[in-house]
C-alpha cells in the first residue's frame, strides 16, 4: 500500500515538473532573449508612463502581459529575468493574480453563461486598483 502510494506520488510529481518545465524554460529562454536586445529597453520605454501608476518600472509589463496570455508560472518566469525589488514583485504578483490567463478564463466564463465583458472589466479594475494600492503603500514601506 505505502509503496503504491509512493510510486502514484513520484510519477504525478514527475508530470508536474514536465507541465512547468513547458512553460518556464521557454518564457525564461525568450524574455533573457529579450533583455540583451534593442525590445526590453523600448517595451520599458513604451510601457513607463502607464507601469508607473503602479510604481514599477516599464519592463514589468512584459510579466505582466505574459501573465495575462499564460499563467503565472509563465508570468515568475518573466519576472525572474527582469532585476525587480520585493516590492515591484509582490505588486505586479497581485496585479497578475487578477487578471492571468484571461483568454482562457473568458471562454469559460462563456461556457457558464456569465456576463464577459462585465467579469473581465472587474478583473482588470480590481488589478489596476489593488496594483496602484499597493505600488503606493510599497514605495513608502520598503
Amino acid at each position: 500500500m505505502i509503496f503504491q502510494s509512493i510510486k502514484t506520488g513520484f510519477r504525478k510529481g514527475l508530470e508536474t515538473l514536465w507541465f512547468l518545465s513547458k512553460i518556464i524554460i521557454p518564457v525564461y529562454v525568450i524574455v533573457t532573449i529579450l533583455k540583451y536586445t534593442p525590445v526590453m529597453a523600448a517595451a520599458g520605454k513604451l510601457f513607463n508612463p502607464l507601469m508607473g501608476w503602479f510604481n514599477l518600472p516599464g519592463e514589468a509589463a512584459i510579466p505582466f502581459i505574459t501573465g495575462l496570455f499564460l499563467d503565472e508560472y509563465g508570468a515568475i518566469a518573466a519576472m525572474k529575468t527582469i532585476s525587480l525589488s520585493s516590492q515591484h514583485i509582490t505588486t505586479l504578483a497581485v496585479m497578475i493574480l487578477f487578471c492571468h490567463i484571461i483568454l482562457i478564463e473568458t471562454a469559460l466564463m462563456k461556457k457558464l453563461g456569465l456576463n464577459i465583458g462585465f467579469f473581465v472589466a472587474l478583473r482588470f479594475a480590481l488589478a489596476i486598483i489593488f496594483g496602484i494600492i499597493i505600488g503606493q503603500l510599497g514605495a513608502v514601506l520598503w
